[in-house]
């Protein structure tokens, strides 16, 4: 199916690229899973402290635990593609009674507004985030951890101490070209499609990895990556991770743990690195 697609969008290119590019985009930026409907939220969820701010009209939903308990230190969470604040219940679980935590919903997931999340969007969430909590430290996953890791990299906080960066790819032109293969697009619509990202992260494409972002990132990084990771490249990340140690941070290696890290190890690693 993915590759009847791709062929209409080849077709369609050649007579009109724009129209072309609008459905690469729009499929690529897409997630097909990953809403909550308010009227049936996990029972985490519901029992955070709800709030959102504002992006470019839409709403951006947050939660928030543990909120009144000031005297703790505040830990921002940032969640990956398709997915939702839910997925940190196992890690609040784990450090509840250490920390505040507040987790947002990305654009078009969760219960926040939006049709579409491109990593340059997210980036500009995860900023707001950063600037209207002004949080200790900050925990990223997957596609949320290399928006996180891109944005620290571009941005100082000065209030940030640390950053836990989990499961998380080095460069994005290897997304885009498993996206290529999938799909089957021409040579031509890659290249205008690789044009247009360009454009909207206003950087070479080849600079948009997290291995080059290390060297402007100032706070300590904890790197956590499953050497059998399904969806994430281990091999693809290791020269991120070569980098980071290089500037002396932590990178730890697990094994049989997948790509969602859910577990004590991880959980404890967590904890023992932030405090």
């Amino acid at each position: 199916m993915e590759k009847v697609v791709g062929a209409l969008i080849n077709v369609v290119s050649l007579f009109s690229m724009p129209t072309a590019l609008h459905w690469v985009h729009r499929l690529f930026s897409t997630p097909r899973k990953g809403k909550l409907n308010a009227k049936d939220l996990p029972l985490f969820l519901t029992q955070a402290h709800l709030g959102y701010f504002w992006y470019k009209k839409n709403k951006v939903y947050y939660y928030q635990w543990n909120a009144t308990q000031t005297q703790l230190p505040l830990v921002l969470l940032i969640h990956g593609w398709e997915s939702n604040s839910a997925r940190w219940e196992a890690l609040c679980t784990a450090l509840d009674g250490q920390f505040r935590f507040v987790a947002v919903d990305a654009p078009s997931l969760g219960q926040s507004y939006g049709k579409n999340l491109s990593v340059k969007n997210y980036q500009e969430v995860i900023d707001i985030a950063l600037h209207t909590f002004q949080p200790s430290f900050v925990i990223g996953h997957s596609l949320g951890a290399f928006a996180l890791f891109q944005q620290l990299s571009e941005t100082n906080y000065p209030w940030l101490k640390k950053a836990v960066i989990l499961g998380a790819f080095d460069r994005f032109e290897v997304i885009l070209s498993h996206y290529y293969h999938l799909l089957g697009y021409s040579k031509r619509v890659k290249e205008a499609y690789h044009s247009y990202i360009e454009h909207l992260i206003n950087k070479p494409l080849i600079a948009y990895c997290s291995a080059e972002a290390v060297q402007f990132v100032d706070v300590e990084v904890l790197c956590i990556h499953d050497k059998e990771d399904p969806q994430v490249s281990y091999e693809e990340a290791q020269r991120f991770h070569q980098a980071l140690l290089q500037k002396n941070n932590v990178v730890l290696s697990t094994e049989n743990l997948g790509h969602s890290l859910q577990d004590e190890t991880v959980f404890f690693t967590i904890q023992t690195f932030l405090r």
